[in-house]
């Protein structure tokens, strides 16, 4: 829920030639933040110790339930424990700072639309989900961002079956949300500089980090060679495309829906995207499902969102009030 507010500030505080920036960089510091807990966590929480007929168990040997015993619970509970509280004390701190400090809105609008007035709450809401944009927008957006953001964070499970370890599978993960973070910062540069090309960005975007996770399924299927470099690379490059080209979806959402609320298109978005995730998730619990079918996923909603967005007509409504196409071309020269 993070990126709710993301595009109501940049709308607030931002230029048209910014509110692109203003968006990502708001969405991807969570994602930095997210970043450090695959570094962090493995280690403040020691990874869980397995006996299996009092033998150490090891990740390629086959155990039931029934024989295995954890001798290293409390630490886990433990350091879990301390995770958690640190993280809550950390968060309450920067909110209450930002309720005494932030203000609402700077001196001047920074554009024509800033200072227009929105649809309210409930007329917003309704006009959104009575429009086939929105639900177009929906299916591209929160369906495939949900199934990545609960794959990534299960990737410890997800490639436990192929011999990685927990550390391993942080520093990847790790790796790849930096990647993210910086590259979201390239591409909304060049939303804002390149008017009424976002879309078009995002399709080239989300094409190759469809190819790579095929490539990644089928390093691990075995049907290409398992080299290291390339199992690392094809799953840190669909991460960073991924997580730098995400965060435009508020902001082509929010230019094809006005008037209707910033806050209300990203908290709609952000709910569909949390319903989507629970679901996602509520699938893992299934006995005997297995996670290769978490990798599948992940590749279908990926290739899902490039053919939805290759048919999806968009529009600019915000910028052709603040930028008319007439103005917008002249500075470009």
């Amino acid at each position: 829920m993070t990126a709710v507010g993301a595009t109501v500030l940049s709308e607030t505080w931002f230029p048209p030639s910014q509110r692109a920036t203003a968006t990502v960089i708001y969405i991807i510091s969570a994602a930095a933040g997210g970043a450090l807990v695959f570094i962090v966590g493995p280690a403040v929480v020691p990874e869980p110790i397995v006996l299996c007929d009092n033998i150490t168990w090891s990740m390629n040997s086959n155990c039931s339930e029934q024989n295995k015993r954890y001798i290293n619970s409390y630490e886990v509970h433990e350091g879990l424990k301390v995770l958690n509280v640190t993280e809550c004390s950390i968060s309450v701190l920067l909110f209450i700072s930002v309720i005494l400090h932030f203000p609402n809105k700077p001196p001047q609008p920074p554009s024509v639309t800033a200072n227009t007035q929105r649809l309210g709450l409930v007329e917003g809401f309704k006009t959104a989900l009575r429009q086939w944009r929105f639900w177009h927008l929906a299916l591209c957006c929160a369906i495939p961002a949900s199934v990545f953001s609960a794959w990534i964070t299960t990737t410890e499970v997800v490639l436990h079956p192929f011999g990685i370890s927990q550390k391993e599978a942080g520093w990847m993960s790790f790796s790849g949300a930096i990647g993210g973070t910086l590259f979201g910062m390239v591409l909304s540069r060049l939303s804002d500089v390149f008017y009424r090309k976002m879309k078009i960005i995002m399709m080239v975007m989300f094409s190759i980090a469809t190819v790579s996770f095929l490539l990644f399924i089928l390093i691990l299927i075995k049907v290409l060679s398992n080299e290291h470099w390339s199992f690392y690379f094809t799953y840190i490059a669909a991460c960073v495309v991924t997580l730098g080209t995400q965060p435009l979806y508020y902001e082509i959402a929010c230019e094809n829906l006005f008037p209707v609320s910033e806050a209300v298109i990203s908290g709609l978005l952000g709910f569909l995207n949390i319903v989507s995730n629970t679901l996602f998730l509520l699938v893992t619990i299934i006995p005997n499902i297995g996670t290769m079918w978490l990798n599948w996923a992940v590749f279908v909603t990926s290739l899902l969102s490039v053919v939805v967005l290759y048919l999806f007509k968009e529009e600019y409504r915000r910028m052709d009030i603040d930028l008319p196409v007439s103005q917008s071309e002249d500075s470009k020269l």
